[in-house]
């Protein structure tokens, strides 16, 4: 992995909660979701942006933009909610002229529950748990969320089907006027970015993050062992993994041996053309880590001839010291790709490639 070269791309001035998502158009451009710049665009792969105002007239004041997608005929989906205290609202946003204007329509989520409207979620989590948008070859739009009932901090609880943060897809089959139709994709998991086999289309890759506090009958000693948490962490587990599904998402197993470690989440994933799978993560230290499959996660580079079939036991190529949540990838040409970031208020870009002359693959800036 080489690093061409880097760039600002805007400077929002926040670090914190800044949710990117960079997705490409039909036309070829890229845009990014830059929170509280709105949207930016690149109609030269990257060279250059343009500021779109995201501008939400039907929608409540304040809205943050979690979540951004684009579907094959162009259209623009923006999920959002109020900035401060919104999670008892969720809206999703449609653009059909690129940004310009926006029908919004509010997402009942409470009855999504198994229990319906009788035992509702009360919470739906987009402003933290970043998500975007799939879209399946009939056209079906989807996206998940955590969606959470009001006793889901009790991890005790008898019921152990209730706590955790929940992590649900819900689909729309008519253009995004309803969603319904939901799954849990992983009771302790959310923050999941989602990507689809090229050769497959029911064939997906999830990279999400597991958290969780210790549930009736687990040992504290035995669980920080396993996760390498720091000793009496409320949430023992709290970092990334990889979530697969054989059945266009309708359900979701954890891939073995692919927990990253205790804060090492934020992830985000491409799964491209040519069969490279790209999971971009932080780490503890909030240094922004890239792991690279060049076999459709088949095995992961690790420095050696063969690789490593697990994730965790992967090379972790540092591409800067200093980084907020999500780095979204994009590829420009077969293994070349831009990596966006927030680092230091900025939203950086940094353009590198894949060189494919050794089995060690390194890293030089």
């Amino acid at each position: 992995m080489n690093i061409d070269k880097k760039m600002i791309i805007c400077s929002p001035g926040v670090n914190e909660h800044t949710m990117l998502h960079m997705v490409r158009h039909p036309d070829r451009s890229i845009y990014i979701n830059a929170h509280k710049l709105g949207l930016v665009r690149s109609s030269d792969e990257g060279e250059s942006w343009t500021q779109i105002p995201l501008n939400f007239p039907d929608a409540p004041p304040n809205q943050d933009p979690g979540g951004f997608g684009i579907t094959r005929d162009g259209r623009l989906w923006v999920v959002h909610q109020a900035l401060q205290g919104g999670e008892t609202d969720l809206f999703v946003s449609c653009s059909t002229d690129d940004g310009r204007s926006w029908k919004t329509r509010q997402v009942a989520f409470g009855h999504l529950s198994p229990g319906g409207a009788a035992d509702p979620y009360v919470t739906a989590g987009v402003n933290r748990c970043y998500v975007n948008f799939l879209e399946r070859p009939d056209g079906t739009l989807m996206f998940s969320c955590s969606l959470r009932y009001a006793d889901w901090m009790d991890y005790t609880q008898k019921d152990q089907s209730r706590p955790g943060i929940r992590d649900v897809m819900i689909r729309s089959t008519d253009g995004g006027k309803a969603w319904g139709d939901p799954t849990v994709v992983h009771q302790h998991a959310t923050e999941t970015q989602y990507a689809v086999d090229p050769a497959d289309p029911d064939h997906i890759l999830a990279a999400s993050r597991k958290q969780r506090q210790l549930l009736a009958g687990e040992d504290q000693a035995t669980v920080e062992k396993l996760t390498g948490c720091e000793p009496g962490a409320g949430y023992p587990y709290k970092g990334g993994l990889l979530l697969e599904s054989a059945d266009g998402a309708r359900s979701f197993h954890e891939v073995p041996d692919s927990y990253l470690g205790y804060y090492s989440h934020r992830a985000a994933i491409l799964w491209t053309g040519n069969n490279v799978v790209l999971v971009t993560h932080q780490n503890e230290e909030g240094a922004l880590l890239a792991r690279i499959s060049l076999d459709g996660g088949k095995t992961w580079l690790d420095g050696t001839t063969n690789g490593t079939p697990s994730i965790s036991n992967a090379k972790g190529f540092v591409m800067t010291d200093d980084h907020s949540f999500p780095a979204p990838t994009v590829e420009l040409s077969v293994d070349h790709f831009l990596t966006v970031c927030v680092s230091h208020g900025n939203v950086e870009g940094f353009f590198w490639h894949i060189e494919r002359d050794g089995d060690d693959i390194g890293l030089n800036h």
